[in-house]
């Protein structure tokens, strides 16, 4: 579906009947000018995805969309949420804004009606498979040579030390940069050393909750058990003796900073599962 954004056409829109909130993505949101783009808001609440997931959007904003060709035409002021994210569709519109402008879907025809003051307004859908897919195999593409480019095995990488107590740990800054800026990069991170974590002791303060402007947000994670289903118990696996030295030291620094504890008779088990790392240690 298409639709203008303070006189601006936006294509590629899509209805979400199950989505309690409308959303603008920042690859659309950057193409609107600069002084509608100034008026976006700290975001109030974060998202909440169908599994549970969290996420905080970049901010909110008020903006007049407007639906249907002349003189069969309805505008409404919609509060979307930015949202930072690889999607092929520019808007997504909620039951809230679909509420608003009085929407009604006829997913049998491809085709949405609404109310104006000049009578019934009609849309038929812009929806094409094939361009979507190519769409989204796109972005992906785009996703993986972002991943790619950001790799540590990429030449364009330098690694540096910025604690001399752990010269073995290294942060990677770009190898291109000019001298004075990696200068100032360095002596901004040595300056800033207390703000990474060097080992294990380091992460034991952190709180299980924080406040974000204002709001409390959890970050303590808890797994997701449900009545109808049985604890599951995985049978025991032996690791290689590389795998086993590396489990073994990296529990008795988790128990040594307080991270972790024993726990007897546990409802749940699983085995470790020990990953290689670019840099030939473990992590498990």
């Amino acid at each position: 579906m298409n639709g203008k954004v303070f006189g601006r056409e936006v294509r590629r829109i899509y209805l979400d009947s199950g989505s309690a909130c409308d959303v603008m993505y920042k690859h659309c949101f950057d193409r609107l000018s600069p002084s509608i783009r100034a008026r976006l808001g700290a975001p109030r609440v974060p998202l909440v995805g169908f599994s549970g997931e969290r996420c905080w959007p970049i901010g909110e904003i008020d903006l007049d969309f407007t639906i249907g060709e002349p003189p069969l035409t309805r505008t409404e002021t919609i509060d979307f949420v930015v949202v930072r994210a690889n999607f092929p569709h520019n808007i997504l519109l909620g039951r809230v804004a679909m509420k608003k402008i009085g929407i009604i879907v006829l997913t049998v025809h491809q085709m949405v009606k609404f109310h104006t003051h000049e009578g019934i307004g009609t849309l038929t859908s812009t929806y094409d498979k094939d361009k979507v897919i190519l769409a989204i195999k796109e972005t992906m593409k785009d996703l993986t040579e972002c991943i790619l480019e950001a790799s540590e095995e990429d030449p364009q990488v330098e690694k540096i030390s910025v604690n001399s107590m752990f010269p073995v740990q290294e942060i990677s800054i770009g190898k291109n940069l000019p001298t004075s800026t990696k200068q100032k990069l360095r002596k901004l991170l040595q300056a800033n050393v207390d703000l990474f974590a060097w080992e294990n002791s380091d992460m034991s303060g952190i709180p299980r909750t924080i406040n974000v402007q204002g709001s409390s947000f959890v970050t303590e994670h808890r797994l997701n058990e449900h009545n109808h289903l049985e604890p599951v118990h995985q049978k025991k696996r032996n690791l290689a003796p590389e795998k086993d030295e590396a489990a073994c030291k990296e529990v008795e620094g988790l128990l040594k900073a307080g991270i972790i504890r024993e726990a007897k008779y546990p409802s749940w088990v699983a085995n470790p599962v020990m990953v290689k790392k670019s840099d030939g240690g473990w992590r498990m």
